[in-house]
């Protein structure tokens, strides 16, 4: 009994330890395209929060397509990575502003990737 609740907590502790921090938003079709892909990495500093703004599409340019899903991947293992989140547009819009932020002390490794359709 004791090594049983031994094994549970010890993969109790490593599924906690090797999260990662995806976002997914929508799902890419037959006849979406990708209109945007990006990787974005930043060193990490002693407690120090890092954080980026990745915005779709860059300023000055005009995006024609709607877009139809998001895909934030953190590339950060061992439960270090940042957390993506939506400040602005997204599914359905023609634009999206994606703020990526670092744990206290941690980098930031993401692959954003946007597919769309042009109608």
């Amino acid at each position: 009994m004791r090594t049983l609740s031994l094994a549970v907590l010890l993969c109790l502790a490593v599924s906690c330890y090797c999260q990662s921090h995806h976002l997914t938003l929508g799902q890419a079709n037959y006849g979406d395209v990708i209109v945007y892909k990006v990787d974005e990495q930043k060193y990490g500093f002693p407690f120090i929060v890092r954080t980026s703004i990745i915005e779709f599409p860059e300023p000055g340019i005009t995006n024609y397509a709607y877009i139809k899903a998001i895909y934030v991947k953190d590339n950060t293992i061992y439960g270090c990575g940042g957390y993506p989140s939506i400040s602005a547009g997204g599914i359905g819009q023609r634009f999206v502003k994606i703020k990526l932020k670092s744990q206290r002390g941690c980098g930031l490794n993401f692959t954003v990737t946007i597919y769309g359709r042009y109608m």
